[in-house]
């Protein structure tokens, strides 16, 4: 591709300011990392938070150059009014197109990464291939990395496309964010089958507030194809009736499902060994039992299934599928022997507490005890009320450091205690390690401990640096020093 088509294209969507074609290179890769730039390369320059990519932009090999600003350079360049925006749509016409691939993607708050995995479990049960982007994991048929965002740059999302597509991919699947939404991060794709999980407190130090969270899930309607579906969980309220009316005022096709939705859902069994739940789809009842912990998490199953259905998917490919789907690491993740019973999970916000601790206190004869925090850089509203909901549902609390990122450890903590009356239950020990050690000291038989905050997380940040800490292999370490496992 030539420069040439691509300032044409990015003029299309009047983005460019101005230009110069003195050379008009042949582009053969996109680079954003000055450090890996070749000759050949269209280097895109970014003003970040930390550091100014325009700054090294003339220093690379680059043949050309995408900028935010002008700069002095001798090298043919575009300069655009929405360098995001830009990104999206340049490298996935780049890389593209990716007519050939169905996509299915997933936004709310709690569950897109539990959808999004099983509808790839499903695709590979009907001996389909499928590229996979969520927050635990990013792959295609041939490839697997853990990953580190939910929704990726454009630039990683359009190479593994490409490298899916390459491979035999047939579909992708894949989490929305709302923070990679507003960002354009998806903006130059389009999707088949879209899913609204839920809405709830989150990112409102981006958002601001739930309005304008909303309206940064809502943006994904926008990239649906004329012929797409989208889902919506009926039972999530006002939000999922917006979110409805949104995409049926655009013209799409919307499919509602929960206890009062076009598709009914029943879940009928969920403790420690899964969930179990009666399904109704296009007027036939089907049963779907999973080795998936949650009552919750039937929400999140039922949009994967409604999706590989609606593919053509046959009902008992899907049904083998959701009985073999193992879940997703650090999502409800128990482990229990005669010495201990604990769960990890990713839960971070005061609604995801609510539905874990909702539902481990059913299970539980003994106590409830509750290791968390909250993260730093983020949403400090939140934090009050996520020490109100872990007083509502346990018996025991240790209140700990999550991620406090630049912010102090300490008056992240002082910020959830503001949320917490009952102080009689309540434990502060600012080390994640002795919190949980402590935790799982104070378990007795019938106890139940829940690890909450940081899932399949691998580090914990501190301001400048991070510390390798998983809270999965921490527990472990410890029950073995205790002689327990």
């Amino acid at each position: 591709m030539r420069f040439s088509e691509i300032v044409g294209l990015l003029s299309k969507y009047d983005l460019v300011k101005t230009h110069n074609l003195s050379d008009d290179p042949e582009i053969k890769d996109i680079s954003e990392d000055s450090r890996k730039t070749k000759t050949g390369d269209l280097f895109i320059c970014v003003k970040g938070s930390r550091f100014d990519s325009h700054t090294v932009a003339n220093s690379t090999n680059a043949s050309a150059l995408i900028c935010q600003y002008e700069i002095k350079t001798d090298k043919p360049y575009a300069i655009v009014k929405n360098i995001r925006l830009a990104i999206s749509l340049t490298v996935y016409n780049f890389y593209g197109p990716f007519d050939n691939l169905r996509f299915f993607a997933v936004t709310g708050t709690k569950g897109k990464t539990t959808a999004a995995t099983l509808f790839k479990e499903i695709t590979n049960a009907n001996e389909d291939k499928c590229a996979l982007m969520t927050t635990v994991a990013n792959s295609t048929p041939n490839f697997f990395e853990l990953s580190d965002h939910t929704t990726q740059s454009p630039l990683y999302f359009a190479q593994l496309l490409k490298r899916s597509i390459d491979e035999g991919a047939k579909f992708a699947s894949l989490e929305a964010s709302s923070q990679g939404l507003d960002m354009k991060r998806l903006d130059g794709l389009f999707f088949d089958r879209i899913a609204f999980l839920n809405l709830t407190r989150d990112h409102f130090d981006t958002h601001m507030n739930f309005e304008n969270y909303f309206e940064a899930k809502a943006h994904l309607l926008d990239l649906v194809k004329p012929d797409g579906i989208v889902f919506v969980n009926s039972d999530d309220g006002k939000w999922a009736k917006l979110y409805a009316k949104r995409g049926i005022d655009k013209g799409l096709k919307v499919v509602t499902y929960g206890t009062g939705g076009d598709m009914k859902l029943k879940v009928t069994k969920a403790d420690d060994s899964g969930t179990q739940f009666r399904f109704k789809i296009d007027g036939e009842d089907f049963d779907f039992s999973s080795t998936v912990i949650g009552d919750f998490m039937a929400y999140d199953l039922a949009a994967s299934i409604l999706a590989a259905v609606s593919f053509g998917i046959g009902i008992e490919v899907i049904q083998k599928a959701v009985n073999n789907f193992a879940g997703v690491e650090g999502r409800l993740e128990r482990h229990h022997s005669d010495g201990y019973d604990f769960y990890i999970d990713y839960a971070h916000t005061p609604a995801a507490l609510e539905a874990v601790l909702k539902f481990v206190r059913k299970l539980t004869q003994g106590r409830v005890i509750v290791v968390f925090g909250a993260g730093g850089d983020a949403d400090r509203g939140k934090r009050p009320l996520m020490g109100s909901m872990v007083q509502k549902y346990s018996d025991l609390m240790f209140l700990t450091n999550d991620n406090p990122k630049s912010e102090d450890p300490l008056k992240i903590i002082d910020e959830v205690m503001n949320g917490i009356s009952d102080r009689s239950k309540l434990h502060v020990v600012p080390d994640r390690k002795q919190a949980i050690e402590m935790a799982l000291k104070t378990w007795k038989t019938g106890d139940k401990v829940v690890i909450a905050g940081k899932g399949h997380e691998r580090v914990q940040i501190f301001n400048g640096y991070e510390v390798p800490f998983k809270d999965r292999d921490v527990a472990f370490e410890i029950l073995k020093g205790m002689s327990r496992i």
